[in-house]
């Protein structure tokens, strides 16, 4: 009679990852003035003077996602032989855009384009025509199948363990198995496992630093309401119980439920502002930037500009490279976790496919509507910005259109969902990642997934109480970036020796991936 292993708390891991929170939050909540100068002096440095890494990084990531894919690899399927999707791909595709993108595909994908058109890279003339196609197309750069492909990196490696090994562990270490081996169980595993908090603290942070002044902003748009720290305190916590009730149904009554929610919300908004704005504007100029990434795609992905010195790809591609990379553990995690029933192929594609398309459906529609209102002359979106700041010009903007205050109360409800899908699906993954191994049912326990829902809540709480910015707490989780990047690259090159090891142990049984490897077999034979 086999016996049930007993879950575990990984003790070294839970509280070495609340400890190492803290050391790094409450000096930066204390002395912010003298640590935000620190973590930016530092983050200057990276991204002027290490940004061909990151760029370089990205580079490799997109390679080996669709060499992975488009080889033998992409057909080994995450479960049996013949397994079915855990989830529809409706839902699959709503958790995993919901989760990688948070509330910042709403601020960035309105007004993003407005910095390119004032300061248009490649040498461009600002306001011009040239610059305002730039400006509609280096957003879908930025957030397309480069961000992606960073993100899906590490879930082919914890998609192996779990669903083909049958590993029942969520931990990042155990996606480095396969090229430092052994080494996972001891103090090189716990500091894997402990690192990538800081990009998902950092990663929540940026959502709601985005998300949170732009619902104060439509709050006090369509009700009156003050802009006030209760206000915003008051938006924390509703958020947080949103996401701590996902968080703590699950996967299936929790997560898939909100993220579908938020996805058909999302799409429905969409879907007025192009029919209610310049709809043939729209549709010309979507197309237009689409055709300028895919001419320019190379050049955009290596260009560092060491003889115009514009700063623009340090300022953009490159932070953008660091802030995907230290977000990138906690997304291929769960990526990997959803993926049950999905080949390699089917996994890493569709993340790259559904998550640039979700961002340019965004971009092209959004942030044309408020390109259109600058080139036409209806509302000078660019003075508009630099005078009253991000949140209340996405606000003005969305004030434009038909059912204005409506629209901007959609927004501002759905803005409060995409903070609570990050935070939920992040809370989820730290609890996974602090257990020895998940439980019979694949899932972490309950009231870890809560401690940790409210962990990540309280602060940026503390942040908004005593006044200190939240983009120090972003900033933090960009110095640990290059760390980051290299663990994601040694989750890739330990999938594939995991890979091949398995074969010629005869530990891989899926006959599809058999007959594709049968010429190592023979040589093993042999």
């Amino acid at each position: 009679m086999e016996t049930k292993q007993k879950v575990k708390i990984d003790k070294i891991v839970f509280f070495g990852a609340l400890i190492a929170l803290l050391a790094i939050s409450l000096p930066i909540i204390i002395f912010p003035e003298a640590s935000g100068s620190i973590l930016n002096s530092v983050n200057n440095f990276i991204i002027t003077k290490l940004g061909s890494f990151f760029i370089l990084f990205g580079l490799f990531c997109l390679i080996f996602c669709i060499w992975i894919s488009f080889s033998r690899y992409g057909k080994i399927r995450l479960g049996d032989d013949g397994e079915k999707p855990e989830f529809s791909s409706f839902s699959w595709a709503a958790m995993l855009f919901c989760a990688g993108v948070g509330a910042g595909v709403v601020y960035w994908g309105v007004i993003e384009w407005v910095y390119y058109y004032q300061a248009p890279p490649l040498g461009v003339e600002a306001g011009t025509w040239q610059a305002a196609e730039m400006a509609a197309a280096y957003g879908l750069f930025h957030w397309g199948p480069m961000a992606w492909a960073i993100y899906s990196v590490t879930s082919c490696a914890v998609g192996y363990i779990i669903f083909v090994k049958k590993g029942n562990v969520l931990k990042l270490s155990e996606a480095c198995r396969g090229l430092i081996g052994d080494k996972v169980d001891g103090i090189i595993g716990k500091i894997i496992d402990i690192s990538f908090i800081f990009g998902i603290v950092g990663g929540v942070a940026t959502s709601l630093g985005l998300g949170s002044p732009l619902v104060t902003a439509g709050l006090s748009r369509v009700f009156g309401l003050k802009e006030t720290p209760a206000l915003q305190i008051s938006i924390l916590f509703l958020v947080t119980l949103i996401f701590g009730f996902s968080a703590y149904s699950g996967l299936k009554k929790g997560i898939k439920v909100l993220s579908d929610f938020n996805v058909i919300m999302a799409i429905c908004i969409v879907l007025f502002v192009f029919l209610a704005g310049n709809t043939i504007f729209i549709i010309e100029m979507g197309t237009t930037a689409i055709g300028v990434v895919a001419t320019k795609f190379f050049r955009m992905s290596t260009w560092l500009d060491p003889a115009g010195k514009s700063g623009f790809p340090q300022s953009w591609t490159v932070f953008y490279w660091a802030w995907w990379a230290a977000y990138a553990p906690f997304l291929g995690m769960f990526i990997a976790r959803i993926s049950k029933g999905r080949t390699i192929k089917q996994m890493v594609m569709g993340a790259l496919v559904y998550g640039s398309a979700g961002c340019v459906l965004f971009f092209s529609v959004l942030g044309n509507y408020g390109l259109d209102l600058q080139l036409s002359g209806k509302m000078d979106v660019v003075a508009t910005l630099t005078k009253l700041g991000g949140p209340q010009t996405i606000i003005s903007i969305l004030e434009t259109l038909p059912l204005g205050k409506i629209i901007i109360f959609l927004v501002v409800v759905l803005s409060v969902t995409f903070m609570a899908t990050s935070y939920d699906s992040a809370s989820y993954i730290l609890a996974a990642n602090s257990q020895t191994h998940l439980g019979e049912d694949g899932e972490p326990k309950r009231w870890l997934r809560l401690v940790w829902a409210f962990s990540l809540a309280l602060i940026p709480v503390g942040f908004i109480l005593l006044g200190s910015p939240l983009k120090t707490l972003q900033t933090a989780s960009l110095v640990f970036g290059i760390p980051v990047c290299i663990i994601v690259i040694m989750t890739g090159f330990s999938f594939v020796k995991m890979v091949k090891t398995d074969i010629k142990d005869k530990k891989l049984n899926q006959r599809v991936v058999l007959e594709e490897f049968k010429d190592v077999l023979e040589t093993i034979e042999r």
